[in-house]
């Protein structure tokens, strides 16, 4: 017999059981909707930062879509209407960018950066009264915002900071040869083998032998003057010196801050000016893209050809030899990593050595171009063009604004497979037509000299 079958068991209550089972539940439920949001919010997270990759890409369109698309949450709403603002400022619609500066700083999104897009805005609108009220409240903010300075110099009718003014009169009093030092891409590049494939490591190159001919010093060691090449961003500039920039590539990563800690902007393109001076850049030059290559003669070796390193990003390596291969027509590629993407009756090589391109460029009938997305949509001509047509070559193209501006018709350009295998079998089957424009082309490309950019890039100190 259980001589405690009449007493309550031991423990807990069964309401107190039912409560510590509901508490588990509700404690369970919490960690699962905070993990939830934690991950949604982690996934949102990594989406901006794929819209500044995209942006770096030269894909700003597809980064807008982006922000345009995607509910994000109140944590991060704020970022995405900030980043929408600049990206509507770059693609010329000041009254959208205006509406997403106003959101996001209703949302609590930082005041000098947002009011800074307001006053962009609203010069361009020609609100200029309003344009300068904030600018000035920016500065009692944040007195020392360069953006909200330069644009107010700027509506007072002056074009150069009294900084700037001030380092120019320094230098050109001084009374040894003054050192320069220039910053590329390349630089990041720890293998020398892969440095040469570098297009930026060429053209640092050829400045600096015509920095050192001019009387320079070329040194990274306190440098006077420093020549920063636009695609790297920089990180960090010294107040003391003289800061020249070169924005030849990218552009899709200029907004309304990143040129400020420059003294001298110059720009390859000239459909990109007014761009930059809605951005309330100081006094910005067109300065394209230059060549050191001279006429070479000889007879053709190849009909087509293609020189560029696979980016292996992509399944096709390249849109301009996917549509070469659609087209069905023979060719060669040389660049690294073809090799793995390519039948081997295409690869040429794996390197064409930078000091012998203009055999190569002479020696082919049709040279094929492409751009990244940005600098074609937005007018930069690489140097490659340049180094082609000074060489003897004859190039087609993918579509890029700039060419026409720089060359005129002496570059056909294509936009599908199609079009490019028409032309090409024209100009193979023409040469006298395909003579007269590359002679056109060469012209052109051999007014394009590197004395002359560095003369044009230092024209302030030898004035």
């Amino acid at each position: 017999m259980n001589l405690f079958l009449n007493k309550p068991p031991s423990g807990r209550s069964l309401h107190q059981r039912i409560c510590g089972r509901l508490a588990r539940e509700l404690s369970a439920f919490k960690r699962s909707l905070n993990e939830a949001m934690n991950k949604d919010l982690g996934d949102q997270r990594k989406l901006l930062e794929k819209v500044k990759k995209l942006r770096f890409q030269g894909r700003a369109p597809q980064a807008m879509q982006i922000l345009k698309e995607e509910p994000f949450s109140e944590a991060l709403k704020p970022h995405a209407l900030a980043c929408l603002a600049e990206l509507n400022f770059y693609f010329g619609n000041p009254e959208k960018a205006l509406e997403r500066a106003v959101q996001a700083l209703e949302l609590g999104f930082d005041y000098c950066s947002m009011a800074f897009v307001q006053a962009l805005s609203l010069r361009v609108l020609g609100e200029s009264d309003k344009a300068a009220a904030l600018l000035k409240s920016i500065l009692e903010t944040d007195p020392k915002h360069k953006g909200a300075k330069d644009v107010l110099l700027l509506m007072e009718g002056r074009s150069v900071r009294p900084e700037t003014e001030e380092k120019l009169l320094r230098l050109r009093k001084k009374d040894r040869p003054l050192v320069i030092a220039v910053r590329s891409p390349s630089d990041k590049e720890k293998d020398p083998e892969m440095l040469p494939l570098w297009g930026d490591y060429w053209v640092k190159v050829k400045l600096e032998q015509e920095f050192t001919q001019m009387g320079l010093v070329v040194s990274q060691e306190n440098p006077d003057i420093i020549l920063h090449f636009l695609g790297l961003p920089p990180k960090s500039m010294p107040e003391h010196t003289y800061n020249i920039v070169w924005n030849y590539s990218h552009p899709d990563i200029i907004d309304s801050e990143i040129l400020r800690r420059f003294d001298k902007i110059t720009c390859a393109a000239v459909n990109f000016i007014p761009k930059l001076e809605a951005y309330g850049y100081l006094n910005p030059e067109l300065l394209p893209a230059c060549t050191s290559k001279t006429p070479y003669t000889t007879e053709p070796v190849y009909d087509i050809v293609f020189l560029g390193n696979a980016r292996l990003s992509r399944p096709d390596g390249r849109g301009v030899v996917a549509d070469m291969l659609a087209a069905g027509l023979d060719f060669k590629v040389w660049g690294y990593y073809w090799d793995r993407l390519l039948p081997e009756k295409y690869y040429g090589g794996k390197y064409w050595e930078y000091d012998r391109l203009e055999e190569l460029y002479a020696g082919t009938r049709i040279t094929l171009n492409d751009h990244h997305p940005d600098m074609a949509r937005e007018g930069f001509v690489s140097n490659k063009v340049f180094d082609i047509l000074a060489s003897g070559g004859f190039v087609i193209s993918q579509p890029n604004a700039g060419l026409k501006p720089l060359f005129g018709d002496s570059v056909p350009e294509y936009e599908r497979p199609e079009q490019l295998k028409k032309l090409a079998v024209y100009y193979l089957n023409n040469p006298e037509e395909r003579e007269a424009l590359r002679r056109k082309g060469q012209e052109a490309a051999l007014e394009y000299t590197y004395r002359k950019c560095a003369e044009r890039l230092l024209s302030d100190l030898l004035a």
